[in-house]
């Protein structure tokens, strides 16, 4: 083989290898944007609306508030919920999205809060919330496979009151504590 022809080879072949290592980058980058772009968990509540999860670039997944239809958002970045057959209240780190929806109406019902929880049913004396638990839970620990410690106390379960239609909610994973 000539000096000239091994030059050839070798610039052909190193042109391969680039191109092999640029396909795999390129393949890399789609997928890794596929991934976090798909990234998605949800809630479907007794109510009918979702809490949905989807990864955000800048908060690495935020949870939101979707209606019946499972498609229109009401409400961002939400921190805490409490909730029963027909309304939510959110309280979230956006303080536009804070308040109380209805899932008859996929809407926000506008009232302050102690309005908002006389409503909806929401308020019992002494406690935190009288929707399908008895304190505010955040929606990662209401996901169907939920495991210790991502899920709410047994305790919480408000399994007293009579009014609550989905009592098969209360079958749902829960943290049995000391």
């Amino acid at each position: 083989m000539t000096p000239r022809a091994r030059s050839l080879a070798g610039a052909l072949a190193r042109s391969a290898l680039l191109g092999l290592t640029g396909l795999i980058l390129v393949w890399a980058l789609v997928a890794s944007a596929w991934w976090a772009t798909s990234f998605r968990e949800s809630v479907n509540l007794p109510n009918g609306m979702q809490l949905g999860r989807e990864f955000d670039w800048n908060r690495y997944g935020r949870w939101d508030l979707f209606a019946t239809d499972e498609r229109t958002r009401l409400a961002r970045d939400i921190e805490f919920v409490c909730f029963n057959d027909r309304f939510i209240y959110v309280q979230a780190r956006e303080r536009p999205s804070e308040g109380l929806y209805d899932a008859e109406t996929d809407s926000r019902v506008s009232a302050d809060y102690s309005e908002a929880m006389d409503i909806s049913g929401l308020h019992k004396p002494g406690e935190g919330c009288d929707g399908y638990y008895t304190g505010w839970v955040g929606p990662g620990l209401l996901l169907h496979d939920g495991r210790y410690p991502f899920v709410p106390p047994c305790a919480w379960r408000n399994t007293s009151n009579e009014g609550l239609r989905d009592r098969g909610w209360f079958e749902r994973p829960c943290d049995p504590g000391p």
